[in-house]
């Protein structure tokens, strides 16, 4: 067990980064939110520009997460999202198995097939596991066979089993462009893929013959919403083994979060997951709470990762004003932590712009302060603008999770 002489709380505002807006008078969310104590955190501590992964580099949760976490950097090749959502809904998976993240979604019959009218079947919340109940179990043929978990709103988590899958076919996710758009097959990308590839396209197909004309649908079409009628499928993924920098060096560690991605992170990584129904991957989480649950964790913890999904998702609908509306509840939760004798960081897993919805390859705003900094700037306004010139240098995250350990006076070198 490592000997630490500061615990810390590690806060990850997912998508936090983000573009001047014009709505915004030219300002980012961040910038145009209230934030004192953020504020406050910076102008006592240090602050800066961080790249997720590399400069250049567009990350993607998992990836910008993970680094945040303590991957070590020479393994980020080995993330597959599928694997960690699987591991998020509690499935570890075993060599031969595969797992793809899963959307519900609106498909309708084209010249050439189904085509994809709505890639989130209008992000259906309700009544998502009684669609899951008509697909879970299906038997693929052959030995295989299909779980299927939902996660989050319209998504789920689909593991094939049975024989030796390969996870190397494509995506039958069509992507962000201009809908309707056609259902791609899933094809083998590398030899070995093609038995996969050949039942997640069984699966698909037998999961629009089982959705088509489910009451839950045929009610959904009578009050005008889209029917979440297909399944279209990305990152597929198969059996995985992390390491993890913070885990090396023997620091107990926690996570917060109610995201499926971000626990399933935490899981593969080995840390203690504190799940409460009040934690949501959306605005309705309960900030106050996640707080609460993280101080009191830091009693018998070294180090508690705290992750709030809700102002990426702002981001990716176009939302500054409500991107900066839950930064400030953010900020206001923040009253707890000031002046306790703890590290505090607080950086973002990847930039997501809300004026294109999309996430891109800028640097993201950081923090970090320690108890009895000496100050290194006057005072500031945490946001993108200042952290440019901040008092931190510009570095990736994994060099940032090294910061942090060193605040901590943590001893020791974690793998790379």
């Amino acid at each position: 067990m490592a000997v630490v002489k500061h615990r810390c709380l590690v806060l990850i505002a997912d998508g936090l980064g983000d573009l001047p807006i014009p709505e915004l008078g030219g300002r980012t969310p961040l910038e145009a939110a209230f934030t004192p104590h953020l504020d406050r955190l910076a102008s006592t501590g240090e602050y800066g520009q961080l790249d997720p992964l590399a400069p250049g580099q567009t990350p993607n949760t998992d990836s910008g997460t993970g680094m945040l976490m303590g991957l070590p950097p020479s393994q980020a090749d080995l993330l597959r999202r599928g694997s960690v959502e699987a591991a998020g809904a509690g499935r570890v998976l075993d060599k031969g198995e595969i797992a793809v993240r899963a959307n519900f979604a609106t498909v309708e019959p084209g010249d050439q097939g189904l085509v994809v009218t709505d890639r989130r079947a209008g992000r259906i919340g309700s009544g998502v596991a009684q669609l899951v109940d008509a697909l879970d179990g299906l038997d693929l043929g052959g030995g295989v066979h299909a779980e299927l978990q939902p996660t989050e709103q319209h998504r789920a988590v689909l593991v094939l089993s049975g024989g030796d899958l390969q996870p190397t076919i494509t995506d039958t996710d069509p992507g962000d462009g201009p809908l309707p758009l056609p259902l791609p097959p899933s094809r083998a990308c590398a030899p070995g893929g093609e038995r996969a590839a050949d039942k997640l396209n069984a699966f698909i197909a037998a999961a629009h013959e089982r959705l088509r004309d489910h009451p839950l649908n045929q009610r959904r079409r009578a009050a005008g919403k889209p029917p979440a009628n297909g399944i279209i499928t990305r990152g597929t993924g198969g059996a995985v083994s992390l390491d993890n920098r913070v885990n090396a060096l023997g620091l107990r560690a926690a996570l917060v979060s109610g995201c499926n991605t971000v626990r399933g992170l935490g899981r593969l990584f080995g840390f203690s997951i504190l799940q409460d129904p009040r934690f949501t991957a959306d605005s309705a989480t309960d900030i106050d709470a996640k707080i609460a649950v993280a101080l009191e964790a830091l009693v018998n913890c070294d180090i508690v990762f705290l992750h709030i999904k809700a102002p990426d998702l702002h981001a990716h609908d176009r939302d500054p004003a409500g991107k900066r509306d839950v930064i400030e509840r953010l900020d206001a939760a923040l009253a707890p932590l000031m002046d306790r004798d703890l590290v505090i960081a607080c950086a973002a897993d990847h930039t997501t712009d809300s004026n294109t919805g999309f996430h891109t390859a800028d640097p993201v705003p950081a923090l970090l302060h320690k108890p009895g900094m000496t100050p290194a700037g006057n005072g500031v306004k945490f946001g993108e603008d200042a952290c440019r010139s901040g008092t931190m240098p510009r570095q990736d995250s994994a060099a940032f999770l090294l910061r942090v350990l060193a605040a901590m006076g943590v001893k020791g070198t974690p793998p790379e």
